[in-house]
C-alpha cells in the first residue's frame, strides 16, 4: 500500500470524480485509475461503486475512508513538524542549572524566548554542579547553567558573564547605620553580626564560609545556610548580612529596601555563570536562539561568548 494510493482514493472520494482527482494531483486519469485499481486488490473489495460519471463509496470505502484521512492528516502534521523543526520554530530545550543561577539568568531571556517560539519545549531542571554535567554527558540535557571554573575538556563554554557580588543589609540594620557614619565598614564589623551562607562559585563561596565562621559567636553559634530567595527576604527583614551578586539584589537597593556595604577589607568577588553544552554536539536552532537571547540579556555581564554559539 502506497500513499500515492492513499491520496488518489482520498482526492477521489471527497471531489466524486477520478478527473477532478486527477486534476488535483497533477495526473492524468487514468494514472489515477490504475492507483485506486491497486489500492483495491490490496484492501480486498472495490471502493467505488462506478455508475457513469458518479462516484459513489462503497461500504468498504465507507470503512476505509477515515483511517485514510487520519493517516493524510497525520502525516501532513509530520511535515509540518519537521519544517518547524528546520526553521526553529519547534524543538526541545532541556536546561540543567544551578538553582541560584537558573532564578537570576533565565526568567527575562526565557520569557522573551516563549514569545517568539511558543511551540519550543522548555524544560530547566535544577541540579548540582556535576549532575548537570553528567545531563550534558548522557543526552538528557541540551544546555547548562553552571558557575566557572570548569576543568572538562569535554564541555564547551558558550559564554561566560562575570558580576561583582557585595554585602547587603537592610537600612535598618546597625552595619547600615555605621556604613552611613563612616562611608565603610571592615570585615571585623561585619563578623560582629549573623552572615547567611549561600552557594556561589567555589573562590566567593570560601570567602563567605570564612566569614560565616567568624561570625559564629554572633549568631549564637550557629550556621545558616538558605537559598537566595530566601536570604533575600531575611535581609530585607534586617535579620542578618549576605554576601550576594549585584543583579539579584540591585533592584531591592533601587527601591530603599537594601543597601550594598562597602566593606574595605574584602577582596573582589565575582558571580561567574556559564552557558556550557557537550563539545562536539551540535545545537539545533532552538537552542542556538536561546542562548543567543541568554547572552543579549546579559551582555553588559559577558566576559567571553563562543562565536559559534
Amino acid at each position: 500500500m502506497e500513499l500515492s494510493q492513499l491520496e488518489a482514493f482520498d482526492r477521489a472520494a471527497r471531489l466524486g470524480s477520478f478527473t477532478n482527482a486527477a486534476e488535483e494531483l497533477n495526473l492524468t486519469q487514468p494514472s489515477v485509475s490504475a492507483r485506486i485499481a491497486n489500492l483495491e486488490t490490496e484492501v480486498g473489495g472495490a471502493l467505488f461503486e462506478r455508475r457513469g460519471r458518479t462516484l459513489k463509496l462503497t461500504p468498504l470505502g465507507r470503512q476505509f475512508l477515515p483511517y485514510v484521512e487520519r493517516t493524510l492528516a497525520v502525516l501532513t502534521d509530520g511535515v509540518q513538524a519537521v519544517e518547524n523543526f528546520h526553521a526553529g520554530k519547534s524543538g526541545q530545550i532541556v536546561l540543567g542549572s544551578l538553582d541560584n543561577m537558573a532564578t537570576i539568568m533565565l526568567p527575562d531571556p526565557l520569557e522573551r524566548f516563549r514569545d517568539i517560539y511558543p511551540a519550543v519545549d522548555i524544560t530547566i531542571v535544577v541540579r548540582r554542579f556535576q549532575e548537570v554535567l553528567e545531563g550534558l554527558y548522557d543526552g538528557s540535557g541540551t544546555l547548562g547553567l553552571i558557575g566557572a571554573p570548569l576543568f572538562d575538556k569535554g564541555i564547551k563554554i558558550l559564554a561566560h558573564f562575570q558580576e561583582p557580588i557585595y554585602g547587603v543589609v537592610a537600612p535598618e540594620h546597625p552595619l547600615a547605620m555605621l556604613h552611613e557614619r563612616q562611608g565603610y565598614v571592615t570585615l571585623s564589623d561585619v563578623t560582629e553580626h549573623t552572615i547567611f551562607r549561600v552557594t556561589l562559585g567555589p573562590r566567593a563561596t570560601a570567602f563567605v564560609r570564612g566569614a560565616v565562621e567568624a561570625a559564629r559567636g554572633s549568631s549564637g553559634g550557629s550556621v545558616v545556610h538558605v537559598p537566595w530567595m530566601m536570604v533575600i527576604r531575611m535581609i530585607i527583614l534586617g535579620q542578618g548580612v549576605a554576601f550576594l551578586p549585584k543583579s539579584i539584589v540591585q533592584h531591592h537597593v533601587e527601591r530603599g529596601k537594601m543597601i550594598f556595604l562597602n566593606v574595605t577589607d574584602m577582596p573582589q568577588l565575582s558571580n561567574e555563570p556559564m552557558i556550557v553544552s557537550l563539545r562536539g554536539r551540535e545545537l539545533d536552532r532552538p537552542n542556538q536562539e536561546f542562548v543567543r537571547m541568554v547572552k543579549n540579556h546579559w551582555r553588559h555581564m559577558l566576559v567571553y561568548e563562543d562565536d559559534e554559539s
